[in-house]
């Protein structure tokens, strides 16, 4: 495991981010609003660079340019570890495989970009190519270090282990512990990590926005991009003041529109938190394009859209929070990542993610 050792000034601004995903157009959005400065800040990239996204190569070339910079440091995640494998590692078999749960990924956007679609044939030819073209790109990938460590933090993909050796841990886990915020570890330190998105704990409020644990020194900062059905990248800043810290955040959702609030809206629902590993609807009611369901795992009901619901195991299951009605005031941003029959379902200028009836916004 390669461990970046690093000491800070006194005073500086730490901006860390992760889980871009290959969001190119957003992750640069998200540089400017929070004022990232090249000269005066430490920029921290925890991982998952590409993949899952549709704009992979023009993220990575951003990351390895902005890697040059000695206040930058990057580190690996679990979705970065593909393409290096699938360029130099691969049988021609396994690099098959991965095609087929996921067809589009990093190396064939590279492959596409040389006029390269199929691997069936001529494989050690045709991934030599890609080699070629995109070397400093793949050997970057590949070179990227696991942790870094500061004086009071720790910063990595996905978690460290529950051990006093955190370093000579499972470097799988490092990069894929999916729970990491319902773990523990015996660091002093605080982890910050990234991997699994903050919405998917109830923790994290019916929001996409970093949750910081003080008690288990944990701060999780994945704004879902590329795996929720409504996302952001967060840039989550440290300040450093001597041993004091506090920290700020700023986020920029992938949405690619954007709108103004036209009509003040309020709810009273209060949005009911669904485990997507562990729930189970059953349908009480219907109302036009909403459902009124039980959740037989806790009990609770509420509404949720049919299209954000399917069923597989026999079982109905949905991805988004019960009751998701949020209240937005005119003139407010709002990200819209799916227009239904009657509602706008987005993200809210305050970080909430549900919807608003369809003519606050036309």
């Amino acid at each position: 495991m390669k461990k970046i050792e690093l000491s800070l000034p006194e005073r500086c601004r730490i901006v860390c981010i992760s889980d871009i995903h290959g969001n190119y157009d957003t992750f640069c959005r998200l540089l400017d609003k929070c004022g990232y400065n090249e000269n005066n800040d430490y920029l921290f990239i925890l991982g998952d660079i590409i993949e899952k996204g549709k704009q992979n190569t023009d993220t990575l070339r951003k990351v390895k340019q902005l890697a040059e910079n000695p206040k930058t440091y990057v580190i690996k995640g679990n979705n970065d570890t593909m393409c290096p494998r699938m360029a130099f590692s691969d049988s021609r078999e396994k690099f098959l495989s991965r095609l087929e749960y996921r067809p589009f990924n990093a190396f064939i956007e590279m492959a596409n970009s040389l006029g390269i679609s199929d691997f069936t044939d001529d494989f050690e030819e045709k991934r030599g190519k890609v080699q070629d073209a995109f070397i400093k790109e793949l050997e970057f990938l590949d070179s990227l270090p696991t942790a870094i460590e500061t004086e009071d933090y720790i910063f990595i993909h996905a978690g460290i282990e529950n051990r006093p050796d955190w370093e000579n841990g499972d470097e799988g886990f490092m990069l894929c512990e999916p729970w990491f915020l319902r773990d523990s570890h015996m660091s002093p330190k605080t982890v910050v990590c990234g991997h699994y998105p903050c919405f998917n704990y109830k923790r994290g409020n019916n929001s996409n926005l970093p949750i910081i644990d003080t008690d288990k020194r944990i701060i999780d900062i994945d704004g879902g991009a590329s795996t929720k059905s409504a996302a952001q990248l967060n840039a989550f800043v440290i300040n450093k003041n001597g041993s004091e810290y506090s920290y700020e955040n700023y986020f920029e959702p992938t949405a690619s529109e954007k709108v103004t609030v036209r009509r003040s809206f309020k709810s009273d629902c209060v949005p009911e938190y669904v485990d997507w590993e562990n729930h189970w609807l059953s349908v009480i009611d219907k109302t036009g394009e909403l459902l009124y369901v039980k959740n037989e795992i806790t009990g609770a009901t509420g509404t949720i859209p049919e299209k954000f619901t399917g069923s597989w195991d026999g079982k109905l299951h949905g991805w988004i929070s019960l009751n998701a009605f949020l209240s937005v005031d005119a003139g407010e941003a709002f990200w819209v990542f799916k227009r239904l029959e009657n509602y706008c379902f987005g993200i809210a200028q305050n970080g909430q993610v549900g919807m608003i009836p369809i003519d606050c916004v036309e």
